[in-house]
Formats: structure tokens, sequence, C-alpha cells
């Protein structure tokens, strides 16, 4: 369920902000991370994860490091995906989020919040 809520509400923003205010498919896909980003440190942390053991603020530069992590991962999946293969810019952060999913939860599970 959490998955779904981040992804929604950060392909929402994107959309939005690509399809309707015409804003550059880069910038939407940042701000679009971004508040998707800072929904899912906690839900992430009680409901998913449910991690207790660990200090917070080592939680949030774990969380930090695997979200800067993904996003990368997932933007120049992005990037290749418009500028070398032409793909439709909608398609292409679709797929790219898939690519930041699976990176994302892979690193919070191992590694931010291990149990």
């Amino acid at each position: 369920m959490v998955g779904v809520l981040n992804t929604g509400i950060s392909l929402a923003v994107i959309y939005v902000l690509m399809n309707i205010f015409h804003v550059n498919y880069k910038i939407s896909n940042l701000i679009g991370y971004v508040i998707g980003v800072i929904n899912s440190f906690f839900w992430n942390k009680h409901w998913v994860f449910q991690a207790k053991k660990s200090g917070v603020k080592r939680e949030i530069v774990l969380f930090l490091i695997a979200f800067g992590i993904s996003y990368l991962v997932q933007y120049f999946c992005l990037i290749i995906m418009v500028e070398c293969f032409h793909l439709n810019k909608n398609l292409s952060q679709l797929l790219a989020m898939g690519v930041y999913t699976i990176t994302n939860y892979t690193l919070n599970k191992f590694i931010t919040f291990k149990i």
C-alpha cells in the first residue's frame, strides 16, 4: 500500500507538472520524487519495515542516501529512454519509476531498516 501511495503521489505530481503546466520533464521528475520521499520515510519506517531498533537520525541519513542512489539510477534510465530511445516522456516516467521502486525497496530493506 505504501509503495502504491508513494508511486501515485509522485506520478500525479510529475504528470500534472508536465502535461498541465508544461514543466520540463526533468524538473517535473525531481519535484515529484522530492514530494514522494517526504511521505515515504515515515510510512516505510513505521509500517513497511516496522523499524524500532536503530536511531532515527541514522535511519534518516541512510534513507536519504538510499533515495539519492535510487533517484540517480531512475533519472539516468529516464534520460536514456527519452533522449536515446525517444520514448514517450509519460511512459518513460512510469518505466523509470519501476526501476526506482525496486532499487529503493532493496536498499531500504537491507540497509536503512534492516531487521
